[in-house]
């Protein structure tokens, strides 16, 4: 029985921290050391960068940071997504969250900087004011800091603000050392690489990603505290559900707490879970709806949902899968630019990433499994408005006798298996914006770039018995 008037600890939602900040331990004791040797000879001011997919607990290891740091009485400025787009704005945001006892100071360093610059950056802009003076004024709020930076979103700040933040960084802290902790989605790597930050080769990046089971096991239970007792068969289905994946165990503590906040028992079982599932299962559906939603606006629905296919219900993906999405949308592209792009838009929704060098992982398992099975309802009901499933199958009949890559056919060939559909509209040029079929770099030939996902549309409309003329 929970203790009476308790507010309920866990609060879903990103960048809050948890009751238990569990599986963090390495990174926080190395964190616990930084702010303890700050000042002295043994501190280390090369920035730490956090990677991993939302919802696995980057913001809140900031937030705890901070709290560290504050307790130790350093100074703290926290930047994110919404003032990281200019120099300027990173200035003002630096200014906003000063230490009052040297805001002015800072402020009159700034005048004789606007006074002596005069008119040496003009014409070129980032932010408010020219280029020169914005970066004399952001080295000198650097330079009198002496605490601690966060940069939480960092994979939303623009290359070239970042190419200025992240080397003024380094210039100012090798004589005025300041800790700095850059946190973002597993496309930061990409971003920072396209800033052109000299530091970044020699930065540590820490992978946050899923807990272990142990872990998770601490995060959901220890909460409740010693007094509640939840069955074995309870907890190992819990931690099932909850998949190691930190937002879910939010979600499975605070569903399990109110829950139990109503009864009174010190042993909940299978029924207080099942009971919690219905809240659990509404919040996870409205994430799923979400990451789907975003997935098809940046053109990535149907690459995603090909590799939930190919690899299948249980398998994981690989580096091979990575760079079948990556090849999917960029087959007709060239440049070394377009290809860090490419990939930047693949790893920053987390569907997909590398924790560790050589080895992928789904961000969220039970997303893939969402989206591998909801794509093949969303285009079917798509073909079914446009009446374009009967060339889908006169489609891919031209392709399913190809049993290895790459499936590629002339044009013309998939035109005259097509000629009986041509009423007004071109199916192929349909198929191409559903990312379906893709044109090769060579002239006059196009390639099938969603085998498995196409064979699973066609199979779902022979279960349902839909009409193929």
């Amino acid at each position: 029985m929970l203790p009476l008037g308790k507010p309920n600890p866990f609060h879903p939602g990103y960048g809050v921290i948890p009751p238990v900040l569990a599986g963090r331990e390495r990174l926080k004791q190395f964190f616990r050391e930084q702010l303890d040797n700050f000042g002295n000879d043994s501190f280390n001011p090369t920035p730490k960068v956090l990677l991993g997919p939302r919802g696995c607990g980057k913001t809140a290891l900031l937030k705890w940071v901070a709290i560290k740091a504050r307790k130790r009485k350093l100074p703290v400025v926290a930047l994110a997504s919404d003032n990281l787009s200019s120099v300027a704005g990173i200035s003002r945001e630096l200014a906003r969250q000063f230490p009052p006892k040297l805001l002015e100071r800072v402020h009159s360093l700034i005048k004789e900087i606007r006074l002596n610059v005069g008119d040496i950056g003009g014409g070129v802009a980032i932010g408010d004011g020219g280029k020169e003076e914005k970066t004399y004024e952001l080295r000198t709020w650097l330079e009198n800091l002496g605490g601690v930076l966060l940069i939480d979103e960092a994979h939303n700040m623009p290359p070239e603000v970042g190419h200025i933040l992240y080397n003024a960084i380094q210039s100012v802290g090798i004589k005025h050392p300041f800790m700095v902790v850059i946190a973002g989605t597993p496309d930061l790597d990409s971003v920072l690489v396209r800033s052109k930050a000299t530091f970044i080769e020699r930065a540590p990046a820490e992978s946050i990603g899923r807990l272990n089971r142990e872990d998770a096991r601490q995060a959901l239970f220890e909460p409740f505290g010693k007094h509640i007792r939840f069955s074995d068969d309870a907890m190992e289905q819990v931690l099932d559900e909850a998949q190691d994946y930190p937002y879910f165990i939010q979600l499975w503590g605070s569903a399990l707490w109110d829950v139990l906040a109503g009864r009174r028992t010190y042993s909940p079982g299978m029924d207080v879970v099942n009971e919690a599932r219905d809240s659990v299962n509404e919040q996870r559906s409205r994430l799923y709806n979400r990451r789907m939603q975003e997935l098809e606006n940046y053109g990535l629905l149907v690459p995603f949902a090909e590799m939930a296919w190919r690899v299948g219900e249980d398998g994981q993906p690989t580096g091979y899968d990575f760079n079948l999405v990556l090849k999917h949308l960029n087959d007709h592209k060239d440049g070394n630019q377009e290809q860090l792009e490419t990939m930047q838009k693949i790893l920053h929704n987390g569907f997909i990433w590398e924790p560790k060098v050589g080895t992928w992982e789904y961000g969220i398992p039970s997303l893939a499994a969402h989206v591998r099975w909801n794509t093949i309802g969303m285009i079917l009901e798509q073909l079914q408005d446009e009446g374009t499933l009967p060339a889908l199958q006169a489609v891919y009949q031209c392709f399913d006798k190809m049993l290895k890559q790459p499936l590629v056919r002339k044009r013309e060939d998939l035109e005259r298996a097509l000629e009986q559909y041509n009423e007004g509209y071109d199916p192929l040029v349909r198929f191409q914006d559903m990312k379906l079929l893709i044109p090769t770099p060579q002239p006059g030939f196009m390639r099938l770039m969603a085998p498995h996902l196409v064979k699973g549309v066609l199979a779902e409309a022979e279960r349902l018995h839909l009409p193929e003329t």
